[in-house]
């Protein structure tokens, strides 16, 4: 049975708009998603939490005088940055050979793009996926923003091929004097885009308030007054995916996170609750027990009859337990979180050796990352190469385009110019034992081993040094100090010729 959304009846899609969004939005997909957002804001499960008791009747009844200290570690903000900054911190770079191309790809590829990729790669690592939409610019330039995926859902056929592409959003606006909510969609595919409205609670219809509906992917008003119509050619939408299972980050994290509050939280509420001691009275013949409070305080005294005494009793809080259950906690955050732990001490050696191993994991969530950026940003070069060959009427190949990511990695400065003395002094050794044994071998072969200890080119420098000396010779005028016998005698008489009386002996 065909799906509604993919009629082309305009009443046939409206009809079943309100059903399916409700659907998408209801979905485990777009929770867990919610989710993700949640604790990226510091909104952690720790906030909603509450302390019970039994009472006296059996029944179970909140507690709300006890102490309930709510303390939401950012543990998952944090590991989502490493990621984003470790690769996306220093600008984007890009080449290719035809200069003119990469003039105008400098206009693509700014500062604004480079916000766009980070904004992508942390809202991705926070939903599991998000959606890239492409539009163009009143100066008719393509662009490229994050279409909410909260917001966004697909149409698949019968074949599971993409087909099209639905996105909604709300608006509160007043209407006679009464909120009211406006529920916008769009349909979009891969020639044109319908446009819905709905009031409150009424279902979809076309959107009267657009005069051409539907329409193409781009319209354009021309000096002359007629409308310029042109469509992209592909859905202008793009699925980017944090992993293959469109997987957060949190999912590996989140109870190692919640225990981790849990601790903390309670530790702190034990601390608060028992920070008096008990006091077990028996015999006391006072008034009631506020009393016996009072003077205690006041007098730290107590009457008590014959067979009456005060028994102090205190708690024992289980600091260490919990502290060592947290520093458990910490780290398997960390280690499944794939992250770096800026806190690790170690023992002092903290060569670029060490940090390396302590980064391994999250170069290794990096790594996954990347791929999955280079795939996006071909997409995207595809539609920017055929945006500017519309503009520039030219035939640009968009393989022509290379990119390169520069990773930011804390390294030890001193470790590093240590290794490069070491080098240095090795290579120096190396130099000082070839000349020693220079006069046992060939000029040939002390040269080429000269040429592998500074990476030059033996044959070019073996040229260079042959040519040298016949041109500072004729320069200078001392032909018999650098131009061998036979030459010398060329250069006298004038012919290829060598005139033996002409050839000056040593």
């Amino acid at each position: 049975m065909l799906n509604p959304l993919l009629s082309d009846d305009p009443n046939t899609i409206a009809s079943s708009l309100k059903q399916a969004i409700r659907l998408d939005k209801n979905s485990p997909t777009k929770k867990t998603a919610r989710e993700g957002m949640r604790y990226y804001d510091h909104e952690n499960d720790i906030l909603k939490n509450r302390i019970f008791y039994i009472d006296d009747d059996n029944e179970l009844r909140e507690d709300k005088y006890a102490s309930n200290t709510k303390i939401p570690h950012g543990f998952f903000p944090e590991i989502v940055d490493q990621k984003t900054q470790v690769l996306l911190s220093n600008p984007l770079t890009f080449d290719c050979e035809d200069d003119s191309l990469k003039q105008e790809l400098e206009t693509y590829y700014d500062e604004d793009f480079q916000v766009f990729l980070q904004d992508t790669v942390t809202s991705a690592s926070q939903k599991g996926y998000e959606y890239i939409f492409a539009r163009t610019t009143a100066e008719d330039r393509l662009t490229f923003q994050i279409a909410d995926s909260l917001t966004v859902f697909p149409v698949y056929d019968d074949t599971n091929q993409l087909k099209r592409i639905v996105r909604n959003i709300d608006k509160d606006i007043v209407k006679n004097g009464r909120k009211l909510i406006i529920h916008l969609a769009e349909v979009w595919d891969d020639k044109q885009v319908w446009f819905f409205k709905a009031e409150g609670t009424k279902n979809y219809q076309l959107n009267t308030d657009i005069t051409l509906n539907p329409r193409p992917h781009v319209v354009a008003v021309r000096d002359d007054g007629s409308l310029l119509r042109r469509d992209y050619g592909v859905i202008p939408f793009y699925r980017y995916k944090n992993n293959a299972k469109e997987t957060n980050d949190l999912k590996p994290i989140k109870a190692l996170i919640d225990d981790y509050d849990i601790m903390n939280a309670f530790l702190s509420n034990n601390l608060q609750d028992f920070t008096e001691a008990i006091y077990v009275v028996k015999g006391y013949d006072g008034d009631d027990l506020s009393k016996l409070r009072q003077n205690i305080r006041a007098k730290k005294t107590v009457g008590v009859d014959a067979d009456g005494g005060v028994e102090i009793q205190t708690v024992n809080i289980p600091v260490e337990g919990r502290k060592t259950k947290m520093e458990i906690d910490k780290a398997n955050i960390y280690k499944f979180g794939m992250a770096f732990d800026s806190t690790q001490i170690g023992d002092g050696n903290i060569t670029n050796v060490v940090i390396k191993s302590r980064y391994s994991l999250l170069n290794m969530k990096v790594n996954k990352t990347e791929v999955r950026i280079r795939a996006l940003l071909k997409w995207i070069n595809q539609m920017v190469v055929a945006d500017i060959n519309r503009r520039k009427n030219t035939a640009y190949d968009p393989a022509d385009v290379s990119f390169e990511f520069t990773r930011e990695l804390m390294v030890n400065e001193t470790d590093i110019a240590a290794n490069k003395k070491t080098a240095a002094e090795t290579k120096q050794v190396m130099i000082a034992t070839i000349l020693e044994a220079a006069p046992q071998l060939p000029d040939d072969e002390i040269l080429r081993l000269i040429c592998e200890q500074f990476d030059l080119d033996f044959d070019e420098i073996k040229d260079e040094l042959e040519e040298e000396p016949y041109t500072q010779g004729l320069a200078s005028g001392t032909d018999r100090e650098v131009i061998n016998d036979a030459t010398v005698g060329q250069v006298a008489t004038g012919t290829g010729e060598v005139d033996p009386e002409t050839v000056q002996k040593d």
